[in-house]
C-alpha cells in the first residue's frame, strides 16, 4: 500500500478514535495501532500530517542576496517553522515556509511584508545616495543598509525558539518528502569603517517593524506584523 495512503487510513482512525462511542472509539484505536505495527509507522510519523506548507515567490536572482535569506530565516524562526529555498532558472525563487498548523501562512504573511518593506527602504537608500559612487560600490553600500536593518529586526525576535519537539518533527517531514536538503549560506557583505552612517540608516529604518507570536492556535487571524507599507 502507498506510504502516504497508509499514513491518511491511520490518521482518519485516530480521529475516529475521538468518537463519544466507546466502542467505536476503542476498536479505531486498535485499528490505527495495528496499522502503524504493520506498517511500521512512528509517533512522529504520524505527528508530521499535521504539517503545513506556504510559499512565496520574490526577487529575480537565482542566488537570492544575502539579506533575502536572513529575513526568511528570522521569519521562519520567530514562527516555529523550516524554510526551504527554491531555486529554478527564469522563475522567481521559492521561499516555502513549513511549520504545524496556522505557522506556515502567518510565516509567510510576515516574510510577504517585511521582504516589500525590506525593498522599499533598500531602494530608497539607493536613491537619496544616487550619483555618489559607481554601480558596484552603490548595491555593496545597500546591502550594508539592508544587513543593518535585519539586524536590528532580527534583536526584536532573538527570544523565539523553535520548539524541540517541532523542529524533529519538521526534520522529519523535511526528511520524507524533500530527501536531502543542504544548507545554502551566502556570504553577507563585509562592512567598512566608512559605512557606519549607512549602518546607522538601515537600523533607523528598522524601527517601525514589529513582530508578534500568535498566542494559540485559534489566533491565525491575528496580524503578525506592524510595517508601514
Amino acid at each position: 500500500m502507498d506510504k502516504q495512503k497508509v499514513l491518511d487510513k491511520i490518521s482518519k482512525c485516530l480521529r475516529l478514535s475521538a468518537s463519544c462511542n466507546p466502542n467505536e472509539a476503542a476498536s479505531a484505536l486498535r485499528q490505527a495501532r495495528s496499522l502503524m505495527k504493520k506498517y511500521h509507522v512512528s509517533d512522529d510519523q504520524i505527528q508530521t500530517l499535521l504539517v503545513e506548507e506556504e510559499s512565496a515567490y520574490y526577487g529575480s536572482q537565482f542566488n537570492p542576496p544575502f539579506w533575502a535569506l536572513a529575513l526568511s530565516d528570522i521569519v521562519s524562526r520567530a514562527f516555529d517553522c523550516r524554510v526551504l529555498i527554491g531555486r529554478r532558472f527564469g522563475q522567481q525563487p521559492e521561499y516555502r515556509f513549513i511549520g504545524m498548523d496556522c505557522s506556515p501562512a502567518i510565516a509567510t504573511y510576515t516574510f510577504t511584508v517585511l521582504y516589500r518593506k525590506l525593498e522599499q527602504a533598500r531602494a530608497a537608500f539607493m536613491q537619496n545616495n544616487e550619483g555618489q559612487d559607481d554601480e558596484l560600490e552603490s548595491s555593496r553600500r545597500a546591502d550594508v543598509f539592508a544587513q543593518a536593518w535585519l539586524f536590528r529586526v532580527a534583536a526584536k525576535v532573538a527570544a523565539f525558539v523553535l520548539n524541540p519537539v517541532t523542529r524533529r518533527l519538521l526534520k522529519c517531514y523535511i526528511k520524507e518528502r524533500y530527501g536531502d536538503t543542504g544548507e545554502f549560506i551566502p556570504e553577507p557583505v563585509v562592512a567598512e569603517t566608512a559605512d557606519y552612517e549607512d549602518i546607522l540608516c538601515g537600523m533607523k529604518a528598522a524601527g517601525e517593524v514589529a513582530l508578534y507570536r500568535s498566542m494559540s492556535e485559534q489566533a491565525c487571524s491575528v496580524l503578525p506584523v506592524k510595517a508601514a507599507i
